[in-house]
């Protein structure tokens, strides 16, 4: 499953955020090939065209994951290609964190703050 994951990057584990930092790269890639007229990889699956016309929101979550990285003391040495793109937050809506953070307690058995919920 490709998956970013619309909540605070903070509250991911381990393998949750390093999973996430890939799978942002795949989708990245697949927008990348696709703004270059390569057919294939995953353009057409539901979380790259959630991103189609936003590679400001892949550059700023992906700002987030390098950080959130690097003050856990993990090491990060594979940076975004600087492609065209209009600066965007990565935004998401109430429902859509509310929907992750079910998922995240009830299948992945993180420990959820409160204030985040």
């Amino acid at each position: 499953m490709v998956k970013i994951w619309c909540a605070p990057i903070s509250i991911l584990d381990r393998q949750r955020l390093l999973g996430e930092h890939v799978e942002l790269h795949i989708i990245f890639n697949a927008l990348h090939k696709q703004l270059k007229g390569i057919k294939g990889g995953w353009q057409h699956h539901p979380e790259t065209l959630r991103f189609k016309n936003h590679l400001g929101m892949l550059y700023d979550r992906h700002r987030q994951q390098v950080q959130e990285m690097q003050a856990r003391g993990y090491n990060h040495k594979s940076p975004l290609p600087e492609l065209p793109h209009t600066p965007e937050e990565y935004d998401y809506t109430r429902n859509e964190l509310a929907r992750d953070m079910r998922t995240l307690e009830e299948r992945k058995g993180l420990k959820i703050p409160k204030e985040v919920k």
